[in-house]
């Protein structure tokens, strides 16, 4: 027997003289009421163990007092209570299945099971907790037979590796892309992270974390999820739009449940999810009963519903597939509409610097046409009529550009945004990426365009303006050379 072996079974001899075994998650906490005899000589194996193995010695507290181990040959410290706390991480990692994985190790099943009844499997981790959605491996003294999922393993102390099946379930993006999170803290739904695939699940010491998984993946057949206190509710948008709980408290899930949900999540996620959970939920939202949560109307109706949703499925795809065009047709002429509007805007931009550019360049040819005469000129440069009039001109240029940049610029922002709020409207069967694709990057360069010849107009009216104010002393810097 190896070294472990002894340390575990020297622990749960432990076990038996405490008055409180606590498990956590990397510490084992061990409290009893009087010191003597076998529990001096268990707590010193203990220790001895430890150091053997080069895990550090656990810390050992008589009366709220340090102690050492080695002092308890002796008598001098029966009858006083006691506290072993021994860190598990240093022993944990001597068991590593896998070489990128977190491990944990919990002396009892009962400790492996509290840690589960302590774990929310949609909150992020906080602290030193395991973050699941990474490799993690749970050793369990006491376990007879590994079971477990892709990433997430639990086996006994020295059970073999498993030959774990890839599950070919949805990443976090994929859900996260299809079901809406309504919580004030940040949530993840991570199929993955407690999916369970194989193993002996049938066993009782699997239940808890068959429940866990059962919920997540539930979780993945929602439109909406949200957080209500501390409790789960979601929201299923088929046939009728139902609210209701996540799961029932204490509820148990059979292995049966687990699988029928694992297929169920594999076949909504391989293609046209949006599509596929509709079909699944059609059929659910109207079976599952008034008061019952998401997780007992799964068990009973989730394989009927599912199997209805394969028939319909191609039925459905054709349709949808004339629908699609359709809608694709419309989104083009949409779209055209709008390059026209812009390209309209931009030409009108044009015609309007033109028209005033034109205008400019007549008004200063006949005001000078009649005055080539030099002292006419002289005194038709110094002339306050002149100096008055020029000012007026350049305000006319800048009112009128301001005029024309505010009405285009407005019109087009509300035209667009009028187009992106029809789209979100009507859009049933394109997809977001469609939509980008297809309309947004398009118009995205008509826009830039407008926007380009915005700015370029603005300078060119600026230095119109400029020039018109400071017409005079120009047309004498002109005449002088």
């Amino acid at each position: 027997m190896t070294a472990t072996a002894d340390l575990l079974n020297a622990i749960d001899e432990l076990h038996t003289h405490a008055a409180r075994f606590i498990d956590e998650s990397f510490r084992l906490i061990v409290e009893g009421e009087t010191l003597g005899g076998a529990v001096n000589a268990g707590i010193r194996r203990v220790a001895d163990l430890a150091t053997e193995l080069g895990i550090g010695a656990p810390t050992l507290l008589i009366s709220g007092e340090s102690a050492d181990a080695a002092d308890l040959a002796g008598t001098i410290y029966d009858g006083e209570p006691w506290r072993l706390i021994l860190g598990k991480a240093q022993l944990a990692e001597c068991m590593r299945a896998r070489d990128d994985e977190t491990t944990l190790l919990f002396f009892t099943v009962e400790g492996f099971h509290q840690w589960l009844a302590r774990t929310d499997p949609f909150l992020y981790p906080m602290g030193n907790e395991p973050d699941l959605a990474e490799p993690t491996t749970v050793r369990v003294h006491g376990l007879l037979e590994g079971f477990g999922g892709p990433l997430l393993w639990v086996l006994p102390p020295e059970g073999d590796v498993p030959a774990v099946v890839a599950a070919k379930l949805p990443d976090l993006s994929e859900v996260h892309g299809l079901i809406h999170i309504n919580a004030v803290k940040p949530l993840r739904v991570c199929p993955d992270a407690y999916a369970l695939t194989w193993g002996n699940l049938p066993a009782a010491e699997a239940e808890p974390l068959i429940r866990l998984s059962a919920c997540v993946l539930s979780a993945c057949l929602v439109q909406e999820l949200r957080r209500v206190d501390d409790r789960y509710e979601v929201t299923l948008r088929g046939t009728k739009r139902l609210s209701l709980p996540l799961f029932d408290d204490g509820q148990t899930v059979t292995c049966e449940t687990l699988h029928g949900l694992i297929e169920a999540v594999r076949w909504v996620y391989e293609e046209r999810p949006e599509t596929r959970l509709r079909l699944v939920m059609d059929r659910l939202s109207i079976d599952i009963e008034p008061g019952q949560s998401l997780l007992s109307g799964a068990e009973k109706y989730l394989a009927a519903a599912l199997q209805q949703a394969r028939d319909s499925y191609a039925f459905v795809i054709l349709e949808r597939k004339d629908a699609y065009h359709k809608e694709v047709r419309e989104l083009m002429k949409d779209m055209k509409s709008q390059a026209d509007l812009y390209a309209a805007k931009v030409r009108d931009l044009v015609n309007s610097l033109t028209r005033d550019v034109l205008g400019i360049l007549v008004f200063i040819g006949f005001s000078f046409i009649g005055k080539f005469d030099q002292k006419n000129l002289q005194a038709l440069l110094k002339s306050a009529e002149l100096a008055l009039l020029v000012k007026v001109l350049a305000g006319y240029l800048v009112l009128s550009f301001i005029l024309q940049l505010s009405s285009q610029w407005r019109d087009a922002k509300l035209a667009f945004d009028e187009s992106k709020t029809w789209l979100d409207v009507l859009q049933h069967y394109s997809s977001q990426a469609d939509k980008r694709d297809r309309f947004l990057e398009p118009i995205g360069k008509r826009r830039q365009t407008l926007f380009v010849a915005m700015w370029i107009t603005a300078a060119i009216y600026g230095a119109l303006a400029l020039a018109t104010w400071n017409l005079p002393f120009i047309v004498e810097l002109l005449l002088a050379q």
